[in-house]
């Protein structure tokens, strides 16, 4: 027998109130990941499979091609609390050598590498001023000198009201397929 909605006891009659949070979702054609840390000295772009250099951002006049679906979901809570969430899956990834936080820079840095992965990044900031940032990204990589290689980085980072930093988490490695 088939139960309609009425007949549902667990089924709601009126729906959720949303407390006055705010959600908002957006596009987003690429992210960048860069590491300064003299023993990793990299960035990586997600999603981004035009050439740099065909950026308008950057001089270019080519067509900006992406892939990997980037949405960004931000959530605001009347508190003034927000959660940040930035995801891409099976996207473009392109692993350079040097750290810059400005995509155009990239053009005159040697590529290491190309492939797919998915990259998560959460951003929660509490009414309290406490902040917390997440990052856990990966693929697989064909590197231009030859070979494969696994990449996974995984970050978890929290500043408390005063700005102090706590390092939970910080870990990427690139690790040879096959040998």
């Amino acid at each position: 027998m088939a139960c309609q909605s009425a007949d549902d006891p667990v089924a709601p009659t009126t729906t959720a109130p949303s407390l006055g949070a705010t959600n908002i979702k957006i596009l987003q054609p690429f992210f960048i990941i860069s590491d300064a840390d003299p023993a990793r000295n990299y960035t990586a772009t997600f999603g981004l499979v035009s050439p740099v250099s065909d950026l308008s951002d950057c001089g270019g006049s080519g067509p900006e091609v992406t892939d990997g679906g980037g949405i960004t979901r931000v959530l605001i809570t009347p508190s003034g609390a927000f959660h940040i969430r930035d995801q891409l899956s099976q996207a473009t990834i392109v692993f350079y050598e040097g750290a810059t936080g400005d995509v155009c820079e990239l053009s005159s840095h040697p590529i290491l590498g190309t492939g797919t992965g998915n990259l998560h990044f959460t951003t929660k900031e509490k009414a309290s001023g406490s902040f917390a940032v997440q990052a856990t990204f990966g693929g697989i990589l064909d590197l231009v000198a030859g070979g494969r290689a696994h990449m996974l980085g995984v970050g978890n980072i929290v500043f408390d009201a005063e700005g102090n930093l706590t390092i939970h988490e910080d870990h990427f490695s690139l690790k040879p397929i096959g040998h």
